[in-house]
């Protein structure tokens, strides 16, 4: 039993403390997901935001409590996802912080642009991957996909990546560790 469990019964029931304290521990989750998957951080904001919404209106649907950390991320995805589609056209890094204080932020910025040249499809399990520290098996869970598939994704992901950054493929993984 994990330390949300009770919670989540909890908030199911009606519990309005036990939900804040459920969703306040999601925001953070959720928001770095988003983050990952649209690179602009106000569309991750928003998308972070329905994400809660949805949480909290479909938690009294959750069948089983040890469900709730795959459930959740996934709701937070599909937020994602759907923010950064309608952003496609739209999509810059200008609300992104700027390099002018700190070689971290550059390369951070560096890294949100080269995640944006991936597709979703090819973005999602990296993030999920290298961001939340998900197995290939718990990413399958999620994206309704095998684990061999995942892995061939994050392979190519990482291919794509590291082209992108104009580095080699150990570079990338240390800036998501």
């Amino acid at each position: 039993m994990s330390d949300w469990d009770p919670d989540v019964g909890r908030a199911k029931n009606g519990d309005p403390d036990a939900l804040d304290r459920l969703l306040r521990a999601y925001w953070p989750r959720a928001f770095r997901l988003a983050l990952g998957i649209t690179r602009q951080p106000s569309t991750a904001e928003d998308a972070a935001q329905e994400a809660l919404m949805l949480v909290a209106g479909r938690l009294a649907a959750l069948r089983d409590p040890a469900a709730y950390p795959a459930w959740s991320k996934r709701i937070a995805v599909n937020a994602a996802t759907s923010a950064a589609r309608r952003r496609r056209d739209h999509a810059t890094i200008e609300d992104a912080p700027t390099a002018t204080f700190e070689d971290e932020i550059a390369d951070r910025v560096d890294v949100l642009r080269a995640l944006g040249t991936l597709p979703l499809w090819l973005r999602i399990p990296l993030v999920l991957r290298y961001v939340e520290g998900l197995s290939s098996r718990e990413i399958g869970r999620i994206l309704g996909a095998p684990p061999a598939t995942i892995r061939f994704r994050l392979v190519i992901a990482r291919r794509r990546l590291a082209a992108a950054l104009g580095a080699g493929d150990a570079v990338v993984l240390e800036t998501f560790a």
